[in-house]
């Protein structure tokens, strides 16, 4: 979408930057020569075509986090879930494990055995952020606001889009998201969070699963 240690250690900060969230090498999109999209139209088009078919995404992921202060890359790996409306899952199962729900106004995180509920209600930027990471999760980039500008790229085999946020409020925590989308079956292979020009949470997604997940059970945050 991670340093539990640090993550712990800031929890208030944490909680804002994995409501945003989403490999052992580098990102693809790094790999790849970019040029600038020759039709972002027919790409929206195709990406809200293929997001209409979509009711639920399960996934593993693996999230490489690095931290300038510890000057070490973290890797961590879990499932992933999606359904909707604005129904996400995160299980990290290695190193430790930590669990992530977001049920419409509820965020829960799950460690060490204790539960803590946080309610997204009454406050805009953790809502905004809320709907940013759904939309960057699934690929449903149609729900950006004109709060933050994107920038469309293509190499080969991938789509990229990089989003950056305009508010001051959200710079303070992503500075950049870089998307990363397979041109075969418009699927997100990476996500990037950049918090700084050194701090980043990178996810990618293998395995991945459609239409599956019947119900919200495991969604329910009590």
């Amino acid at each position: 979408m991670k340093c539990f240690v640090y993550l712990i250690f800031l929890k208030m900060k944490m909680i804002y930057k994995l409501v945003f969230l989403l490999f052992f090498c580098l990102p693809l999109w790094a790999q790849e020569n970019l040029t600038a999209l020759a039709s972002v139209s027919d790409f929206q088009e195709r990406l809200k075509k293929e997001a209409a078919q979509i009711s639920s995404i399960e996934s593993d992921f693996t999230q490489e986090k690095f931290l300038n202060v510890f000057n070490e890359k973290i890797i961590s790996k879990g499932r992933f879930y999606y359904k909707q409306e604005n129904m996400i899952r995160m299980d990290y199962t290695s190193p430790v494990d930590y669990q992530i729900v977001i049920n419409g106004q509820k965020l829960k995180i799950v460690s060490e055995g204790k539960s803590n509920v946080v309610n997204l209600g009454s406050n805009q930027m953790m809502n905004e952020m809320k709907g940013m990471l759904a939309a960057c999760m699934v690929g449903d980039l149609g729900s950006m606001t004109s709060a933050y500008k994107l920038d469309y790229y293509e190499s080969p085999a991938l789509y990229v889009v990089k989003i950056r946020p305009l508010s001051k409020s959200v710079q303070a925590y992503i500075s950049e998201i870089v998307i990363s989308i397979d041109k075969k079956d418009m699927s997100v292979q990476t996500l990037r969070l950049s918090e700084n020009a050194d701090d980043y949470t990178e996810y990618h997604f293998t395995n991945r699963e459609y239409n599956t997940l019947t119900n919200d059970e495991m969604f329910v945050i009590r």
